[in-house]
């Protein structure tokens, strides 16, 4: 029982530093860091000098100083437990987590951006993320450059924010929001601009050396292609038959798409699908009367699976995190049948081309800490409630 008692409380601590995670000042960050130096180095002189003039200790009290020293274990609880008392926001955890390999002196030469992957990998990882990447025009307004600059800022971000998905490992699928249906009534230069820089810049993710061709990406174009320009159209074919073979994970690009209109078109596909199972039936049955034939189906022969199975997406993993970027709370007609009751979203309040790994790593934090509270909870459920 005292594991469980251990269990339940870590579990509390950690709800209650969700709940205080927002962002405080960059100052209070540095006065963890320096608290944790501060007690690793009382913790060391308490134990003994590393000057010349001390006595040197009998082998039993070195012994006892061996046990007594903080290990890389006892660090990171510490400065998560200082981080929690000052409401630090989550992303923060990260910067501590790495406070033990500086304070116990491991040399190495990875920065955090090379690091954090491999921390986050040891929890669980969703497999499929997708991001409605927004606020390029934004950020282009306010970093005074031209609205096509800002798009490709954008580009740039998709490629960084794909390559820190891949090396979680375990993410199977990525999709992203590139192009609305709705975007076409923009401004007609902007869209022209916008159709070239995805033909030419998705060719060059799947070039060779890319992030697409060093984590064995397969490319999907998913909506109404038939809308794009011909040589658009022509490029995403290309980018579709260069990555076919490729099996280590799926990149979705939306473009150009809306959910109401997957969910139109599969409704469309699976009407004619039964009508199609009916006339089979039909044609092997000369006694039915061909008025039988032309009706439509009963909606009883329509189920929730044959709408999935005719969906754009049905071929992808269930979606496990939804990221918006430009802090705007909205889905704006993206995976609506996809977003389900398991699907976790989240609303980062920068701009896409801002978008990166510190942003990226605390979205993956929160949801490694409500998968361990779910399976803590069926654990109860399953141990204490119903054994």
């Amino acid at each position: 029982m005292a594991h469980l008692h251990a269990a339940l409380e870590d579990c509390q601590l950690a709800d209650e530093f969700h709940l205080k995670s927002r962002a405080k000042t960059s100052h209070q960050l540095s006065e963890v860091a320096t608290e944790i130096e501060v007690e690793n180095s009382d913790t060391s002189g308490a134990n003994g000098s590393n000057t010349s003039d001390a006595a040197p200790d009998p082998p039993s009290s070195t012994s006892a100083r061996a046990e007594r020293a903080p290990t890389v274990a006892d660090l990171t609880r510490a400065a998560v437990k200082s981080a929690a008392s000052r409401g630090l926001p989550p992303r923060a955890v990260l910067d501590l987590m790495l406070l033990p390999i500086k304070l116990l002196g491991i040399p190495t030469s990875l920065d955090p951006a090379s690091l954090w992957p491999h921390i986050l990998s040891l929890g669980p990882i969703p497999a499929h993320i997708a991001f409605i990447m927004d606020g390029n025009r934004r950020f282009a307004r306010s970093s005074s450059l031209t609205i096509q600059q800002g798009h490709m800022s954008g580009f740039e971000a998709l490629k960084k924010t794909l390559d820190a998905c891949l090396q979680l490992g375990a993410v199977k699928c990525v999709t992203v929001y590139a192009f609305a249906i709705d975007n076409f009534k923009r401004d007609t230069q902007e869209v022209n601009a916008l159709m070239q820089l995805a033909k030419t810049r998705l060719l060059e993710l799947a070039g060779h050396g890319e992030v697409i061709a060093r984590h064995s990406v397969r490319v999907r174009v998913i909506g109404r292609r038939h809308l794009l320009p011909n040589d658009v159209r022509v490029a995403m074919e290309k980018v579709e038959n260069m990555t076919k073979n490729h099996s280590r994970a799926t990149l979705n690009v939306c473009m150009p798409y809306a959910s109401r209109d997957e969910m139109a078109l599969s409704i469309r596909a699976s009407v004619e699908a039964s009508l199609h199972r009916e006339n089979d039936t039909s044609s092997r049955s000369p006694g039915l009367c061909s008025k039988s034939r032309s009706r439509p189906p009963p909606s009883r022969d329509i189920s929730q699976d044959d709408l999935e199975a005719h969906m754009m997406l049905a071929d992808s993993p269930p979606l496990d995190v939804l990221v918006r970027t430009s802090g705007v709370n909205r889905l704006s007609d993206f995976m609506l049948w996809q977003a389900n009751e398991n699907t976790q979203l989240h609303f980062a309040d920068c701009y896409w081309p801002e978008f990166g790994w510190r942003q990226l790593a605390p979205i993956i934090l929160d949801y490694q800490r409500q998968k361990v509270a779910e399976g803590l909870r069926g654990w109860l459920r399953e141990k204490i409630i119903d054994p």
